[in-house]
């Protein structure tokens, strides 16, 4: 019986990635002498908090051959695309925006044309990473244009704008410039050196060096930042990299805010100042589960004391506990007078919190509304707040996340703001986001890191601190179009932050909005009416005018348009019914569409002669829209198919192939218990054929024969022989090939030989593949074995069954998008590198979640025949 064969794709490639970067084989030195950044300038101009941020950057290739090159850049997670285009060879190429479905078949049809695939980075916290491909012509220059807009969130009493730079090479022209205009006298501005995203007590009094800020008018600023190469230099061989942030604030008055209307639409800010803080009704809900152990339960003891600290005798607060089992600090009562005695205990209740258990959300949340809600309390003079943290999904009680929504949507009846805090990568963000917006607050994602506690504080600071409830926006006489307004009604306004309203005009020739701010104070309701208007014409606003190249047509209805699709995709997270989640979906693609951005709905393409008439697509990172775990392709495609791994392309380095072969089916008797037999088939696979490529260097090894090059080789010769500066060596046993690579990476097959009677009874020879050195792997390596080079499995808990056996959960996480949980059975199996039985975990539905994709994805069993004959080996 002739074994049956197919193909199997191990595909294990290094590429070199980056922002600003580009990508291929040779090493890094190499590339930067064939691709490099002749210029980067980036100019933002804050107009009344909206930022519209251009990105210019050329690339020159340096080399006598095309070379394919990655634009990659990091934006705010709040940022929409609006504009990028191409100039090659002196023409310009304009991207358009798309909805996401008709994006993305185009950019799958050129795939499937050849067009190579890039692979998506690990990026900087509450960002989004775009990226498009291009091939850049030998000695010749192409030049990216990028435009972002973002409405800056004013946050603990600044507001922070932020650009990413992280060019990984020097650059002659590198130029940042930002532009503020503002409707009130500017009375913070400071520029910090760069920094990285982990944060600390940094020096306020220190400034960045380079940064030179200049106050034009007491309304206006400019800051320029233009380090040379020496600058450069000195920072890193590699060039500057970090976090280049712009703070300010403005004068605050208690008033009604500002109104900015141009063109028949308006904004209003609202951000009084000299309102004293509301007493607290304050319940923590804290995760103390077993995957909470160790650095990250240290983490939360050191914040709860800070913020045990900042409690005043007026506040009333509880803290709840919570794995699978639930127990509060407070027993007798549901909230307790910040008394020193109550904080003293509290805090004792804290320092003996230890990890341990499952995760039962449900309860714990319910548990919370009951003490916040009680009877007793609830109609006191307090404001209530609740604050959640978990660092997983719900592993106990009800597990089914719609059915906890559900749950706590029901019983929230005062509509009690739930905060959540999504703490580590192994946390549901997507599940916490859609709890905190069903119940009027918002989820903040903390990351596993050393500034934890710094997270963990301040995002407290944020919320904790209430001025107003149960505000009301009321806009006066007929002046508006009512359904046009973005959310009028805001259950807080907290100390430090900003309120935006937005909305459309009756008549594009109003120049004054009337309207009435009533909410509840610490001293009872209180109203403030008719803000400052500030009137700017779209057709004669050049008085108002602060900086060249400032144009104000249109400001107001794109800060609209921008909030309105903002609104939109929240109020979707918090919708139950089906019709009007996609009523919200289809009316924020329109404005997208409209307005020309890149949202979760939508993307951008980008159509170029040089890759031979093939689409780029520049689509957001969202998994709350779809987005895979895939590391392999740029955006929310399903994981490629075989052929993609094996498209010659300068992204692959190293490339490893094989063909799988198995043994005859074998059958299996087993007696009974009533001594009749039972009959089963055994069907194994084994590697049958491996193709190693990479650096010129082309070797095929079946159990037979190996062939180098096209030059045929016998197993038992003992050579040492070299290709390309790759060595290969065999050890004259017939057993080994060592294929070693000129950057660190050495390969091994061994093969396996069965004996005359094995293959009587249906066995077969086959190969095995080991990585010995790795080192010149890069963190984009892939395929079936690749993957795991830089992935971490670890065992997080495991429980023995009644049966005897084991069983565990799982973390894969380190190069995937979002750290996944896999359920595995403990059991043992035969190791071929040693000859000796080990204890490994099973795991279970052919690696689901394990691997990226499924395993069929790494499988290509067409055209077998046409394959082996030219590998020149068989199975």
């Amino acid at each position: 019986m002739m074994a049956w064969i197919f193909i199997f794709i191990l595909s294990v490639f290094c590429c070199v990635n980056s922002s600003y970067s580009y990508q291929f084989a040779n090493s890094l030195d190499q590339q930067r002498n064939r691709l490099r950044i002749v210029a980067l300038h980036i100019r933002s101009e804050i107009q009344y908090r909206f930022a519209t941020t251009h990105v210019t950057s050329s690339i020159l290739n340096e080399d006598l051959k095309d070379r394919e090159t990655i634009f990659d850049v990091t934006l705010p997670e709040a940022a929409f695309i609006s504009n990028f285009s191409l100039e090659i060879m002196g023409k310009r190429y304009i991207g358009e925006i798309k909805d996401k479905e008709t994006a993305k078949k185009q950019y799958d049809q050129a795939r499937q044309r050849g067009q190579s695939a890039g692979h998506v980075g690990m990026k900087p916290r509450d960002t989004n990473k775009f990226k498009v491909a291009i091939n850049v012509a030998a000695l010749s220059e192409v030049t990216f244009y990028l435009t972002y807009n973002e409405i800056l969130q004013r946050r603990r009493g600044s507001y922070d704008h932020t650009i990413y730079i992280n060019p990984r090479q020097i650059v002659d022209d590198f130029r940042i410039e930002v532009y503020i205009q503002e409707s009130r006298e500017i009375t913070l501005l400071r520029v910090p050196p760069l920094r990285n995203d982990i944060l600390s007590n940094y020096n306020t009094a220190v400034r960045n060096r380079y940064a030179i800020v200049d106050r034009t008018s007491p309304t206006s600023a400019f800051i320029r930042y233009n380090p040379s190469r020496e600058d450069q230099i000195r920072a890193s061989m590699h060039g500057l990299s970090g976090l280049f942030i712009v703070e300010y604030d403005v004068d605050r008055k208690l008033d009604a805010g500002d109104v900015l209307i141009v063109d028949g639409f308006f904004v209003h800010f609202f951000a009084p100042t000299g309102l004293h803080r509301m007493a607290r009704r304050i319940l923590f809900i804290l995760d103390t589960s077993g995957s909470m152990i160790g650095t990250k339960m240290q983490q939360l003891k050191d914040a709860m004391m800070q913020i045990l600290d900042d409690l005043q005798e007026n506040d009333l607060f509880n803290i709840i506990e919570f794995n699978d089992k639930i127990s509060r600090w407070s027993t007798d009562l549901p909230v307790e007078y910040a008394t020193p005695d109550a904080i003293d205990s509290a805090k004792t209740f804290i320092k003996n919190l230890t990890a341990d258990g499952w995760t039962n959300i449900n309860d714990a949340v319910l548990e919370g509304l009951s003490a916040i809600l009680n009877k007793n309390i609830s109609d006191s003079d307090t404001t209530p707040v609740i604050i959640f943290l978990t660092d997983g999904d719900p592993t106990a009680g009800e597990t089914d996340t719609a059915k906890i929504l559900n749950s706590i949507q029901g019983r929230n009846t005062k509509g009690v703001p739930i905060f959540s805090l999504a703490f580590g990568e192994n946390a549901d963000y997507n599940f916490m986001k859609k709890m905190s917006a069903q119940n009027n607050a918002f989820c903040r994602k903390i990351y596993e890191a050393s500034d934890a506690t710094l997270q963990l504080t301040g995002f407290y600071d944020e919320v904790s601190s209430v001025l107003i409830s149960n505000l009301t926006f009321q806009f006066i006489g007929k002046e508006t179009v009512k359904s046009s307004i973005t959310n009028a009604l805001i259950p807080n306004y907290f100390e430090g932050s900003e309120i935006i309203i937005t909305g459309q005009l009756a008549s594009r020739d109003l120049q004054e909005l009337r309207l009435s701010v009533t909410g509840n104070g610490l001293n009872g309701t209180m109203e403030l009416r008719s803000a400052s208007n500030i009137y700017i014409h779209g057709a004669d606003h050049s008085e108002k005018k602060k900086f060249e190249g400032f144009s104000y047509s249109h400001i107001a209805e794109k800060m609209w348009a921008y909030l309105t699709i903002k609104q939109l995709l929240n109020d979707r997270l918090r919708e139950l019914n089906t019709t009007t989640r996609h009523d919200m979906k289809y009316r924020a693609l329109k404005l997208a569409l409209k307005y020309n951005f890149v949202t979760p709905l939508t993307s951008m393409v980008v159509t170029t002669p040089l890759n031979r008439g093939q689409n780029n697509v520049i689509d957001p990172n969202d998994n709350e829209f779809g987005a895979s775990d895939d590391p392999y392709s740029y955006w929310s495609n399903n994981i490629p198919q075989a052929q993609a791994f094996t498209m010659t392309s300068p992204s692959f380095g190293i490339v490893v192939n094989g063909i799988i072969v198995s043994n005859k089916r074998i059958f299996m008797r087993k007696k009974r218990k009533d001594d009749s037999t039972d009959s089963s088939q055994e069907l194994k696979t084994y590697l049958g054929s491996i193709v190693i490529s990479g650096f010129g260097t082309h070797i095929s090894i079946t159990p037979e024969r190996w062939i180098l090059n096209g030059d045929v080789h016998k197993w038992l010769s003992s050579e040492v022989m070299t290709s390309y500066k790759t060595k290969i060596v065999t050890d004259g046993t017939g057993e080994m090939i060592v294929v070693m690579f000129p950057n660190r990476i050495t390969l091994l097959v061994m093969k396996h030989t069965r004996t005359k009677s094995q293959k009587r009874a249906g066995k077969v020879d086959f190969l095995g593949f080991y990585i010995v050195e790795d080192r010149g792997f890069s963190e984009s390596t892939h395929g079936l074995l690749g993957q795991f080079l830089y992935r971490k499995v670890t065992l997080e808990k495991k429980k023995t069954l009644k049966n005897g056996r084991t069983r565990g959960k799982l973390k894969v996480h380190g190069n995937t998008r979002k750290p996944r949980k896999v359920f595995a059975s403990l059991g043992r199996r035969l190791n071929l590198a040693t000859n000796s039985k080990i204890e490994c975990w099973m795991v279970q539905n052919n690696g689901k979640r394990l691997l990226d994709g499924n395993y069929m994805d790494y499988i290509n069993r067409r055209n077998v025949t046409d394959y082996i004959n030219r590998l020149g080996g068989g199975g």
